[in-house]
């Protein structure tokens, strides 16, 4: 059984211009250990699902169907104080943005130690002992006296990895990071990740990583999930998403990728922006900017064509009788989100 399991999730929110339906049927797993990667450009509710399992939506957004199941229990029933109890220590996040997720007022001594003494009834003295630990592992230079210091006195990527003290000192079995290398320069960004990695296989985490930047999801991911306008369109083992991506977005995605392989080529945009949420088109939501649509795209959305046992993609377009298969794979078609 998936240590998480994500079945149908819808996600609305109710606003003045009508409701939009930032998850829409969205459904995958995770297994204890693995690492699962959520792609897709801005706006296509990536983070909106990452929040909707913390249930941290706010007052505008809400569950409206679907499971969210971790270690087998169904947490979209939970109290909320079984929910509190829930975060932080079974499940914790990594936030976009560490500058406005740390509490400004509050030093970094008192964000980490609040954490250890809500959720392990730790005496300060010990929580400060443990922050201090964790300080240092996440790679911060004389942890014990910066510990007394404001999150301003932090560079973008020491206000990152405070974040990830924050998030896995309490040992968390399920881990979310959600851009966690936004706004970081190239060399931050392979620490931080190099970091994740190492205390993922630590601490036996599973993990979900969101981003936008299919670079980083090649070297962290065991499978990958791509999102567009609320939903999943492509889902696939890393390796084989890569060698041979089957959903048209999915190419343009890895197409606007610099090669090393192909210096000469030009990267391909895809034309467009993403749609409007509230105002979504008929039929599939990529196909006013999809090159490959046929008449089929523009009336309904297409049904999941399982590709191999472990690979499948939502679109008309797709033949998988001549899509080529790998060793041990099957093929068919299932209903779609």
């Amino acid at each position: 059984m998936a240590l998480l399991e994500v079945r149908d999730l819808r996600t609305y929110f109710r606003t003045d211009d009508g409701v939009v339906k930032a998850v829409d049927g969205v459904s995958f797993d995770v297994e204890k250990g693995k690492t699962l990667g959520i792609v897709g450009e801005s706006g296509s509710g990536k983070s909106v699902t990452s929040l909707s399992i913390l249930r941290l939506l706010g007052s505008a957004g809400r569950v409206e169907g679907g499971s969210i199941r971790f270690d087998g229990k169904d947490i979209t029933a939970l109290p909320e104080r079984d929910m509190r109890a829930l975060r932080g220590k079974e499940v914790s996040m990594i936030f976009q943005d560490p500058m406005s997720s740390l509490n400004p007022f509050l030093t970094i001594e008192r964000q980490i130690t609040e954490v250890l003494e809500l959720h392990h009834r730790l005496s300060h003295a010990a929580a400060r002992d443990k922050a201090v630990e964790w300080l240092g592992r996440v790679g911060i230079p004389d942890p014990s006296a910066r510990l007394g210091q404001f999150p301003h006195q932090f560079s973008g990527g020491m206000r990152q990895r405070v974040m990830i003290a924050m998030a896995l000192c309490a040992g968390p079995r399920l881990l979310i990071a959600d851009e966690p290398t936004t706004a970081l320069d190239v060399t931050i960004q392979a620490q931080i990740l190099e970091l994740i990695r190492h205390l993922q296989a630590e601490l036996s985490m599973a993990v979900v990583l969101i981003t936008h930047d299919l670079g980083v999801v090649a070297g962290m991911a065991d499978e990958v999930a791509v999102m567009y306008a609320g939903r999943i369109v492509e889902h696939a083992p890393v390796g084989e998403l890569y060698s041979r991506p089957s959903h048209p977005y999915t190419q343009g995605l890895l197409g606007s990728i610099p090669r090393m392989d192909a210096v000469a080529d030009r990267l391909v945009a895809i034309p467009g922006l993403p749609p409007d949420l509230s105002r979504l088109p008929s039929g599939c939501p990529f196909h006013p900017r999809c090159p490959k649509k046929i008449e089929p795209c523009t009336r309904e959305y297409p049904a999941f064509v399982a590709l191999s046992a472990s690979h499948k993609a939502a679109c008309t377009e797709i033949d998988a009788n001549s899509f080529p298969l790998p060793p041990g794979g099957g093929r068919g078609r299932e209903a779609g989100p």
